[in-house]
């Protein structure tokens, strides 16, 4: 009796030490986005002081405890931007253009993730194999200030530069879950490293207006290696 006494205690136990890891495992599917922060590293460091954009990404769970789950991410940050106005002919008379250069870089990667399945602070570290592509556009826009819609309106835009490399990332952070956020909500606080190699990029210093609204763009190949920091929320699915 006493026996059966013992073995009900410590399946009552058992039950309720894995019951967070249960409830998390209910949640296979989470999504999240953050802003992003962009530190360029060795060569590339040189050439460009910082980035700034966005990311997103998603992670379907592997185990039943959630410790292993499959993550997929897309980010999208600018590093470089130049704008000149100038006048141009209608016809039928004169139009104040906008003509702006951008560079920035996309990168998506799909890989592991490992992290911690349960309770109010959640670390993880993950690895993921894509690509990054840097480029750069130039747009003539109307000014909107001079549309007539009140914002910009862009009347053409071509690609400059690209170059498409692979790209092979590592991430870690912490996920505090956030009760106040809602069921699951958690705040995402991370660092992803991304080694891309050699790749052909433009800097502000390689984009050059004269006056005429079309610049002169030069590219430049290095090392391209950056280190992106994170902020954002993790939103569980089921």
């Amino acid at each position: 009796m006493i026996r059966r006494h013992h073995l009900a205690m410590m399946g009552a136990i058992a039950a309720l030490a894995t019951a967070p890891i249960a409830a998390h495992a209910q949640s296979r599917f989470t999504v999240g986005g953050a802003g992003i922060y962009g530190q360029p590293i060795g060569e590339f460091s040189q050439n460009v002081r910082h980035a700034f954009g966005i990311d997103g990404f998603g992670t379907l769970g592997v185990d039943a405890a959630g410790i292993l789950s499959l993550r997929g991410e897309i980010g999208y940050q600018q590093y470089a931007s130049k704008s000149e106005p100038f006048v141009a002919s209608t016809g039928f008379g004169l139009i104040e253009l906008e003509s702006q250069t951008k560079s920035g870089v996309l990168t998506m990667g799909i890989g592991p993730q490992l992290s911690a399945p349960a309770g109010p602070v959640r670390p993880y570290v993950a690895g993921t194999v894509g690509f990054a592509r840097f480029a750069t556009n130039t747009s003539i826009n109307i000014p909107a200030d001079r549309s007539q819609s009140g914002s910009t309106e862009t009347l053409d835009e071509q690609t400059n530069s690209s170059d498409f490399i692979l790209s092979l990332a590592g991430s870690a952070g912490i996920a505090f879950e956030v009760p106040a956020f809602g069921r699951g909500m958690q705040i995402d606080v991370g660092a992803r490293y991304h080694h891309n190699g050699r790749a052909k990029y433009v800097s502000s210093e390689g984009v050059v207006y004269n006056g005429s609204g079309t610049p002169t763009v030069t590219a430049t190949e290095s090392e391209a290696s950056f280190v992106v920091y994170r902020l954002g929320i993790v939103v569980p699915i089921r």
